[in-house]
């Protein structure tokens, strides 16, 4: 038998007449403007302008910090010559001998820890539920964990004092009496990392497929979604241990000792190895927040501006 060769231009199908009036015309791709996608000349300046302001307004006031803390020269004798010299860690390593500041770093560290497991506690289910079964109650917690920004920590502290005085006196003793107030003061953050969380894994997919397998809620809370959000956790725990190292409003008005209230009672009688000291502290604290944002970045999350 012989084998039929179908030429190339009779394999294709002949297309309709109606089908090929009813087929929209390919639209050409539109002309680019000249200059378009370019960026302005002014607009760049202007922009690394206020980029190169907004460096030298951080970072002068880091310098003259670190000249002051490490450096044994008079402001009057500061030149050219002498800018690099008689620099010394020795006022840091004294203000690392002090007991009291170990006794206060170790009440902000116990401070922050209770205070992020007790907004976690009061967030968490909520966030969980927000994003699962009410998606509308997102809105509406973005919105609550700010209010205690709008009062200020005197008013705040005052007002609940004058309660706690008459109902339970013992309570404004102890140093755990500040974990509320930080706690409320902490919860925007809290919220906001862990709903960035909850929406990146996708949790409402991730809960209705472990309950279509069988799981109970216990086995979707701590075997499915906290591995997921551990990233959001982290972030949450980085965030509030910062403020708890940093807030010095409510710990003054309730006369205990933390670390920001020690630095500045320290400083008053050593101002160079006091300066020394916070400079450090926020050095490290810059450091840890770099990091969490680092993680963040990693897992591919980002913050939740709902509310603001």
């Amino acid at each position: 038998m012989s084998a039929v060769v179908v030429p190339e231009t009779a394999r294709q199908t002949p297309m309709p007449a109606g089908e090929r009036a009813g087929r929209p015309a390919a639209r050409r791709p539109a002309a680019r403007r000249p200059g378009a996608g370019r960026r302005r000349p002014g607009l760049e300046a202007v922009r690394w302008t206020f980029l190169v302001v907004l460096g030298l307004y951080f970072v002068v006031p880091q310098l003259a910090m670190a000249r002051f803390a490490f450096q044994n020269v008079p402001v009057v004798l500061l030149n050219q010559h002498t800018l690099l010299s008689r620099w010394s860690a020795a006022s840091l390593i004294s203000a690392l001998h002090e007991p009291a500041l170990w006794q206060a770093t170790r009440t902000s560290a116990l401070l922050a820890v209770l205070t992020l497991v007790l907004d976690l506690a009061l967030l968490l289910p909520l966030a969980i539920v927000a994003e699962v079964r009410a998606p509308r109650l997102r809105t509406v917690l973005a919105t609550v964990t700010l209010l205690p920004w709008v009062v200020p920590p005197i008013a705040l502290v005052v007002g609940v004092a004058a309660t706690f005085r008459t109902v339970a006196p013992g309570f404004l003793t102890s140093p755990l009496a500040l974990v509320p107030f930080y706690a409320v003061w902490a919860m925007p953050f809290t919220y906001r990392a862990i709903d960035s969380g909850l929406r990146a894994v996708n949790a409402r997919t991730l809960v209705e497929a472990a309950r279509s397998l069988g799981a109970g809620l216990p086995t979707v809370l701590f075997r499915v979604l906290m591995p997921n959000l551990s990233a959001s956790l982290v972030a949450a725990g980085g965030l509030t241990a910062a403020l708890v190292l940093g807030e010095f409003a409510f710990a003054s008005l309730l006369l205990k000792t933390t670390l920001p209230t020690y630095l500045v009672d320290y400083q008053r009688d050593a101002p160079q190895a006091g300066m020394a000291l916070a400079l450090a502290v926020m050095v490290l604290t810059a450091l840890a927040l770099g990091a969490v944002v680092h993680l963040l970045r990693r897992r591919g999350l980002g913050v939740s501006t709902t509310g603001f």
